[in-house]
């Protein structure tokens, strides 16, 4: 449990060259064969951007109109996941543009 704290402080305290100075130790120590430790990733880095896939899937997940529609009566997350892939691949690449995405549920 200290530990834990103790990580998420140290964390949130690093900047991108102690990152950058790390990243180069672990890379000499993996080259030389002393360690196999990878590298750190910079916790302050910017997140990416979320793929239009997964802005599908939540607005499907979000609209129980949606829900009903393409899952049915299926519970099973495995298999509503081949349900929205099924979906996805059968939409034009104009339905699947972000911006179309959240007038999807109107169009569907």
């Amino acid at each position: 449990m200290e530990y834990e704290r103790e990580l998420t402080v140290w964390k949130k305290s690093i900047t991108p060259a102690d990152v950058e100075r790390e990243n180069a130790f672990r890379k000499g120590q993996r080259m030389s064969g002393k360690s196999r430790r990878k590298n750190i990733a910079d916790p302050n880095a910017p997140k990416k951007p979320t793929s239009a896939y997964f802005l599908f899937l939540q607005t499907i997940r979000t609209d129980p109109v949606m829900v009903k529609e393409i899952f049915g009566y299926e519970t099973e997350p495995p298999k509503q996941s081949v349900m929205a892939a099924a979906k996805w691949r059968s939409m034009t690449e104009e339905e699947k543009e972000v911006s179309d995405l959240l007038e999807l549920s109107t169009v569907i």
